[in-house]
């Protein structure tokens, strides 16, 4: 999935197409960084791509979870990952404003 050309036709075909016209899917750009800590690498994975979103930088964050129920607390995972990339970019270079961050569960 780290694999743009893949990554862009999962999005194709199964996010919502109102999110799509928000997206330009032509600036995909694969980041580095992993948000998973130590304790929770053996059941789930994830990756992270830089797009523009309403012509802003933005960000899919992918979250691949290897679960057989239905995890209620996964919400609160996902804004713990969204403050992570938040503060990751803001140790980068200062930021006026935070980046959208879109997160899809896998």
């Amino acid at each position: 999935m780290g694999n743009v050309t893949t990554a862009k036709d999962f999005l194709t075909h199964y996010l919502p197409k109102n999110v799509l016209q928000i997206i330009d899917l032509n600036t995909l750009e694969p980041q580095k960084d992993s948000f998973i800590n130590q304790e929770l690498e053996e059941g789930f994975s994830d990756l992270l791509f830089k797009v523009d979103i309403s012509g802003k930088e933005g960000y899919l964050y992918f979250l691949f979870e290897h679960k057989s129920y239905p995890d209620k607390g996964i919400s609160l995972q996902l804004l713990k990952y969204m403050v992570e990339i938040w503060k990751a970019k803001m140790n980068k270079e200062e930021q006026q404003q935070l980046p959208i961050v879109i997160p899809l569960v896998i």
